[in-house]
């Protein structure tokens, strides 16, 4: 079955499934053990919730309706854009910064040092 994204508004019904996505694909990145201890995720789960909903896209797989990846977007500045472990390389961050520069000549994104696939891909985008 061929996989189909489409890519939605936040809702706060996703936001377990987006931090779960999240924390997977972080510590694979940074090269860490995932925290999957409860207090840790609700910890989580909370900042989530300080975010502005709408500045949060997510990208859907239709067929399995499960969450593979988000971009936290405000103004020029993405702040967050993780995308599932098993759904990376496969043009779905490209996807996002394609929607981010429609709406902002100019962005800013950032990452860690360790996360030199994240580094990696900053180049690709830039170049």
């Amino acid at each position: 079955m061929k996989e189909e994204i489409t890519f939605i508004n936040f809702r706060k019904e996703h936001g377990l499934e987006l931090i779960q996505l999240w924390r997977k694909s972080f510590a694979q990145a940074m090269g860490i053990e995932e925290d999957t201890r409860e207090e840790a995720v609700n910890e989580h789960l909370a900042y989530l919730q300080t975010y502005n909903p709408e500045i949060i896209r997510v990208a859907l797989e239709k067929n399995k309706n499960q969450i593979v990846g988000f971009m936290a977007k405000e103004e020029n500045t993405i702040k967050d854009l993780f995308i599932h472990v098993d759904y990376q390389r496969k043009g779905l961050g490209s996807s996002f910064i394609q929607q981010a520069k429609k709406e902002e000549e100019f962005l800013t994104l950032s990452t860690f040092q360790l996360n030199k696939g994240a580094q990696e891909f900053h180049n690709f985008i830039i170049s």
